[in-house]
């Protein structure tokens, strides 16, 4: 897999050298499709391409995420009406692999207005800025981990 990733990295940055950003993007979406045709011989290159998938539709959703909670917070901050009530909820977790915890920990703790504090057993606590709903953080939550789950460990995958 690493070998796959090494040449066509090299062979990308080679033939995009110089291209305007539209037929860059055009070049990728090429490389894509490609990697979808040789994936249907070579189920490794099906697995890489379905990463990609996932990798495309998380980033955007993930950026979305961070905007609306940046908006949340700054709602929260000039609203002098409004009263806010921090606390650390209890988060349970799906999974038990050490890599996804640590990303959906990383992740909360870059979403303005949350901060992953402990994980221990499958629980995660994570301090919120409000807390009016404990549910809509578990939510929340459980969405994370199910898009990076798609990601780390698309189905099809192999050890």
């Amino acid at each position: 897999m690493l070998l796959i990733h090494a040449v066509s990295a090299a062979l990308l940055a080679w033939a995009t050298l110089g291209l305007t950003p539209t037929r860059w993007l055009l070049a990728m979406l090429l490389f894509y499709l490609g990697c979808r045709l040789l994936g249907l011989a070579v189920p490794r290159v099906r697995v890489y391409a379905m990463r990609v998938e996932a990798g495309a539709r998380f980033v955007p959703w993930y950026a979305y995420r961070i905007v609306a909670a940046s908006l949340d917070v700054a709602a929260a901050v000039l609203d002098w009406r409004s009263t806010v009530t921090p606390a650390v909820v209890r988060v349970s977790l799906q999974t038990d692999d050490k890599r996804l915890i640590t990303l959906i920990s990383c992740l909360l703790t870059l979403t303005p207005g949350t901060l992953a504090l402990d994980y221990l057993d499958k629980v995660l606590y994570v301090h919120v800025l409000d807390s009016r709903s404990a549910d809509s953080v578990q939510h929340a939550v459980d969405e994370i981990e199910q898009r990076l789950a798609g990601w780390i460990h698309p189905p099809g995958e192999f050890s």
